[in-house]
């Protein structure tokens, strides 16, 4: 019987892969609604992922006070957060400088970074463990044992386990962007710059300059959106393979599916989200399931693969709905306005 144990994990889960989809694609709405198309979501939830969770395998094997009690976990997690917000702006620049100043293909940048950052993270990561593997190792930290809420409900248990600074703060995230973009001077400057820059320009506004600011404002959340999943995973699933699972692109699906509109996008990522949780509780509760019938209705595959095969006909679906910013991967040259 699907019982209060699972309802609860459904929930950590639905959480977790909320705040990351909702953070993930706020990251490809900004960076577009600038006029910068950004296909390079995946690697920015890696570098973002990878750049946190190794600040945490350092700072805590180093220091063992970040790894003796809740407070120090919680501060190890803040750190790695800022840190990993900082090495994705950074990351950000190199999109942005090619398509700005190079006026580079957009499309063909972004793709080539996902790439780029797997690698320099493998690379990286095998540099610090003298380990010739994809894989990042923080277990021996035992992380866990503080994050683990002991209230004797079996529910709020499972459903509050893992729970950490960084997705309260990526709760916080997701309402400043939400202002931020829907109610701000800065949001409606930014969205004027992806759909007539030269508008915008006429009025005083410096089209490139916003562009690079809403590729960096948007790089820096799809990293937290990546810290957040992957640092979950890391700690209490297993050694995390430097890989996003193809989360990249289903944000960027979720983006699409959202309109490029941040309230839209909350709703298309809490329902992608809840395919997503449904499919590591559900296939751990097959297991348990005698005499299940063999068939691909109780393969892990096929509940994994949920969340992608929706994202491919809701996107059919909606394609003709969509209005991406007009001014979206066209580069802006002062000269010719």
């Amino acid at each position: 019987m699907f019982g209060a144990s699972n309802w609860g994990s459904l929930l950590r889960y639905f959480i977790i892969y909320g705040i990351g989809f909702i953070l993930g694609s706020y990251g490809g709405m900004f960076s577009e609604c600038s006029g910068i198309i950004n296909i390079a979501l995946e690697g920015s939830m890696v570098v973002g992922g990878f750049s946190g969770i190794i600040f945490m395998k350092i700072l805590g094997e180093s220091v063992p006070f970040f790894a003796s009690s809740v407070w120090a976990v919680q501060l190890l997690f803040l750190l790695a957060l800022i840190f990993a917000i900082i090495v994705s702006i950074v990351f950000s620049f190199l999109l942005s400088f090619v398509a700005i100043k190079l006026k580079a293909d957009q499309t063909v940048v972004g793709t080539a970074m996902n790439t780029v950052a797997v690698a320099v993270c493998t690379i990286i990561n095998t540099s610090i463990t003298k380990i010739d593997s994809p894989e990042v190792v923080i277990s021996n930290l035992n992380l866990s044992q503080y994050l683990k809420p002991s209230t004797g409900n079996v529910f709020v248990d499972n459903a509050f386990m893992g729970m950490n600074i960084a997705i309260i703060l990526g709760v916080i995230a997701i309402i400043g962007l939400w202002l931020t973009m829907n109610k701000t001077r800065f949001g409606l400057r930014l969205r004027a710059c992806g759909e007539n820059p030269a508008a915008a320009d006429s009025v005083g506004i410096n089209v490139n300059r916003m562009r690079y600011i809403g590729t960096a404002i948007g790089s820096a959340a799809a990293g937290l959106g990546g810290f957040v999943i992957f640092s979950y995973f890391n700690i209490f699933v297993g050694n995390w393979q430097i890989d996003a699972l193809g989360y990249g692109f289903l944000v960027l699906a979720i983006e699409i599916f959202g309109n490029w509109k941040a309230t839209n996008i909350i709703f298309a990522s809490l329902f992608f989200a809840f395919f997503s949780a449904f499919a590591p509780v559900f296939t751990s509760y097959l297991t348990l399931l005698p005499n299940i019938p063999n068939s691909i209705f109780t393969k892990d595959a096929f509940y994994y693969m949920l969340p992608y095969l929706l994202a491919f006909f809701t996107l059919i679906i909606s394609s003709k709905h969509s209005h991406a910013p007009k001014a979206e991967g066209i580069p802006y040259d002062k000269s010719s306005r």
